[in-house]
């Protein structure tokens, strides 16, 4: 066992790279400046003019779009009496909201008219760009022109933020990959609208819509409780891992891997929902290893029960936030029974011993202990009724509240139950095609990252990324780490190996026999267990060869390297083209740049 002063050295570093984790996850998060107010036209045909002043040179506009669907006619005029097209503008509200974008303008005039063709779309900001494509051309007066005295006001909220329009747009200023669904959803649960996201269920979008509710509808607010969830697990994997290997030094590898993961870092960042359910993955998992590790005969059934309750609360969370959350059910059912299993062994050895003694005067120490296999089970199995299926439905079921607070939309029981259907047939009968997607057996080896943000508008060479994928000195070691403890396991039987590989398989295997479209970032759930396999090894090649741990000081070296190498492609950082090329793309498959 290692010392108390070891304890206290190890959780120390595990605090220190947990406050250098989070300083470098919410630098350049996202943007706290957003606009705040919009126009919504109601009508056809209801127009809206600038007036610059003095007649201008028009190079683009770069507007900041809402929910809804519209198209708007731009004209231009020098004397507000004759009109020249100049820009036809579709906008879509599924693919263009809460994010800069930018339309050409090219034209002079004094006056640009707004004609609302098809109306409903919310628009919050509009800028006009000089001829350099940067300085924004200030509007000195603006005309509602045919709208009802009611909407009067509201055309004025297109031109009253200027100030937060942004010199590039790029992640930083707007939405990028699902969060276009994820992000609008929270924002729409605390507006009381009806959802977009209707293929998830909605926990994770409401500990989303936190962050907005503080900080508002900004890159930093939809984003900032996935990054804290991120910073979280590091402790959590700290902790979990202290309990797996019992020694604080294995379980800072656990931490110090994890941390300096790629997937882990861009979920991070991300409004999407994947941290959240791994998140509480992890959480029930840990729950169930205090389980797996107690025996009937050394704890009392209240101390069995309690990290049983919170191991089925976890697993409700994470279902509730994505449905894949749903697999890690097998796992910790497979692992629960073993438990049994193994107190039912130890039961029978009890039970012979009992038998031995029949026809001696004395008793052995343990012959009151007999009955308590029967009775704990018993009570075990009933409570894990209500523990693994009670509770977990009744998480999942509460997470469609925001369903029912939609006003004038009248959702009843039968709608939620229509909902699972949707949802289910969805994901079943799910066909699309995606350039990035890739099937499970290629995300360990890291065949197939799926590109999620490109910078646009950068300087000539320059480019700006961010990619889901794993780090190379985790994910192919891990790869063969797996094997490695699996053929051991046939050997040895080791039960910390057991929990492990159960633990990883249960969020593996089901994606071989699921049909529609995938990607790595399904992936994410296992790397814990992965990253698990790798301290195991690490932890037999320590204790076998004494000495040897410059080896693995060497190993995590080359962990942090490839982190800081690859940082900007999974961070969205401007860099080089030539770099990219040069130095990350060790696959053809791995795109970072056109």
């Amino acid at each position: 066992m290692e010392s108390r002063n070891s304890y206290k050295l190890f959780t120390i570093l595990m605090i220190i790279i947990t406050i250098g984790y989070s300083v470098v996850a919410l630098y350049q998060l996202g943007s706290r400046v957003a606009p705040e107010t919009f126009w919504r036209p109601l009508l056809a045909g209801e127009t809206v003019t600038f007036d610059f002043g003095e007649i201008k040179k028009f190079h683009s506009i770069r507007y900041f779009g809402g929910i809804g669907d519209g198209q708007y006619l731009f004209e231009l005029s020098t004397d507000n009496q004759s009109w020249q097209e100049k820009l036809k503008l579709n906008f879509h509200g599924v693919f263009d909201i809460y994010v800069w974008k930018d339309a050409l303008l090219d034209g002079e005039g004094r006056f640009v008219r707004i004609s609302v063709l098809q109306p409903g779309g919310r628009m919050y900001e509009i800028g006009f760009l000089g001829l350099d494509g940067k300085e924004i051309i200030p509007v000195q007066n603006v005309i509602q022109n045919t709208t009802p005295a009611i909407l009067e006001s509201s055309v004025h909220r297109i031109a009253d933020e200027s100030h937060t329009i942004p010199e590039l747009p790029s992640f930083l200023n707007g939405m990028y990959f699902d969060e276009i669904y994820f992000a609008r959803t929270a924002y729409e649960h605390l507006h009381r609208m009806e959802p977009y996201d209707s293929v998830q269920p909605f926990f994770a979008k409401i500990l989303l819509s936190i962050g907005i509710a503080i900080f508002g509808m900004n890159p930093f607010g939809w984003r900032i409780v996935g990054t804290l969830f991120g910073i979280a697990m590091i402790p959590l994997i700290y902790y979990f891992g202290l309990q797996l290997f019992k020694k604080p030094s294995y379980a800072f590898i656990g931490a110090f891997l994890l941390t300096f993961d790629f997937m882990h870092f861009s979920h991070s960042r991300i409004a999407t929902i994947e941290v959240y359910m791994v998140f509480f993955i992890l959480c029930s998992y840990f729950c169930m290893l205090l389980f797996y590790q107690r025996s009937f005969y050394e704890y009392p059934l209240k101390k069995l029960l309690i990290p049983l309750f919170l191991s089925g609360l976890f697993y409700g969370c994470a279902s509730a936030s994505k449905l894949n959350g749903i697999y890690s059910g097998g796992g910790l059912a497979f692992i629960f029974f073993t438990t049994i299993l193994r107190n039912y062994r130890v039961h029978l050895k009890i039970k012979r011993e009992q038998q031995n003694y029949n026809n001696q005067d004395s008793t052995p120490s343990s012959s009151n202990s007999i009955m308590v296999f029967p009775l704990y089970t018993k009570r075990i199995i009933l409570w894990c009724l209500l523990f693994f299926i009670a509770i977990p439905l009744t998480v999942y079921a509460l997470s469609f509240i925001p369903l029912l607070l939609v006003p004038n939309r009248g959702h009843s029981f039968h709608d939620l139950v229509q909902y699972q259907i949707n949802m289910y047939n969805y994901h079943r009968n799910l066909k699309a095609t995606h350039g990035y997607s890739s099937p499970w057996w290629q995300w360990p080896l890291l065949i197939r990252p799926i590109w999620m943000y490109q910078g646009q508008g950068l300087p000539e060479g320059k480019i700006a990324s961010i990619s889901s994928m794993g780090n190379p000195a985790i994910w192919w070691p891990g790869t063969l780490a797996l094997i490695a403890c699996f053929i051991v396991w046939l050997k040895r039987r080791d039960t910390t190996l057991f929990f492990i590989l159960a633990g990883f398989f249960s969020q593996y295997l089901p994606w071989a026999i699921i049909p529609r479209l995938t990607f790595i970032y399904h992936y994410f759930a296992s790397v814990p267990f992965v990253i698990f396999s790798i301290v195991y090894l690490i932890r037999e090649f320590l204790e076998k060869y004494h000495g040897s741990k410059y080896f693995v000081l060497i190993y995590l070296i080359i962990v942090v390297v490839l982190f800081v190498m690859f940082y900007p492609v999974i961070s969205g950082t401007i860099v080089d083209r030539s770099y990219a090329a040069r130095f990350l793309r060790w696959v053809p498959s791995w795109i970072f740049y056109i």
